[in-house]
């Protein structure tokens, strides 16, 4: 790693344990990409102590803070260190992914074995490929990652003569283009053709119309690894108005946002507007299904997959219950369950 000099009194093995340790612990007064950076050394630092108390503090960066210095210029080694320590947190390796600075080895990791968010960015991103084509021999080995995805990834690259032609296998005519593509400009700057200000970003207790009309027209300004980025970043009215993107890689982000609330998810899972793939996943949230409001809207969303509410009634109270069997809203099956839980009740 090159380390910058205002920094490598911090990390450097000649320097005294105690000023390391007051990095590790994350006391020394540092912006956020520079607390990243000497963290992400002091992980590999000679001395034990050192490093476990580096590897703590980078746990316990909050994950809006990291994306925020992930979706900046960082050395390949502190993404590394990141992509390491939080294995887990779909969200951070998602901007991971994001980073033209990550690594071969880093993108390999995530390709192989990311959650399907993660590897389809992967997948979806024309330039990496490119450069390394064997990230789809990766993308082979991760379960998350569907055969529609990899037969894509494998026409991709043969249409752009990175990849051979399998045998007596006619090469498409027409090949749906991937959607993330580092502009030329991009990768000669480092920026984004289009930078996103911080009213997209900041939460606000109030927003006029006129602000909601410009948002939304900055929104759609944006490429598809920016608007993937902004659905991890952006606040309250950035979230909605993604959540509603045509593209699914973009409104399934969403739902990774740290900030995300649960009166969000609410009103999504109430909304008739929303997609079932966003239902789904809102579905197999845990944490969400906790709360019953949550589960109610799922269980009378029309869009919910007929399983997933079928699951959720039987835990839903009797007078709810009795409301979905004399809808019009819910399918006919659904209703018709219902209508036999109440009977049920009833005999009892």
């Amino acid at each position: 790693m090159n380390i910058p000099s205002n920094l490598e009194k911090y990390v450097s093995p000649q320097s005294l344990k105690e000023t390391r340790l007051m990095a590790a612990k994350a006391l020394l007064p540092m912006g956020p990409k520079d607390l990243v950076t000497v963290l992400s050394i002091l992980v590999h630092d000679d001395d034990k102590e050192v490093r476990e108390t580096a590897q703590k503090s980078l746990e316990g960066i909050p994950s809006h803070l990291l994306l925020t210095v992930l979706d900046g210029a960082l050395d390949p080694s502190a993404i590394k260190a990141i992509a390491n320590i939080h294995k887990h947190d779909e969200a951070i390796l998602v901007m991971i992914a994001l980073n033209r600075n990550a690594d071969d080895e880093t993108l390999a990791l995530l390709a192989s074995a990311g959650a399907e968010t993660v590897a389809n960015v992967i997948a979806e991103n024309q330039t990496r490929l490119i450069r390394n084509p064997a990230l789809l021999d990766y993308l082979k080995t991760n379960p998350s990652v569907g055969k529609s995805v990899i037969d894509r990834t494998e026409a991709f690259l043969i249409s752009v003569g990175k990849l051979a032609p399998k045998e007596g296998v006619p090469v498409s005519a027409q090949i749906e283009p991937l959607q993330i593509k580092e502009s030329d400009e991009a990768i000669l700057t480092g920026k984004e053709s289009v930078v996103v200000g911080d009213e997209l970003k900041t939460e606000k207790e109030t927003v006029t119309e006129v602000e909601k009309e410009s948002f939304y027209k900055k929104v759609q300004h944006l490429n598809v690894s920016g608007k993937i980025k902004l659905a991890l970043l952006g606040n309250k009215e950035a979230r909605d108005i993604l959540l509603k993107d045509s593209n699914k890689l973009v409104s399934s982000t969403v739902l990774k946002n740290p900030r995300i609330t649960e009166d969000e998810i609410t009103k999504v899972v109430n909304s008739r507007s929303i997609s079932d793939d966003i239902l789904r996943q809102v579905a197999n949230n845990k944490e969400w299904l906790k709360k019953y409001p949550i589960k109610l809207g799922l269980v009378n969303n029309p869009k919910a997959p007929l399983s997933i509410a079928m699951r959720l009634m039987s835990q839903l109270n009797e007078k709810d219950v009795q409301h979905i069997a004399k809808s019009k809203n819910v399918s006919s099956a659904l209703a018709a369950v219902a209508k036999k839980m109440v009977m049920q009740k009833e005999k009892h």
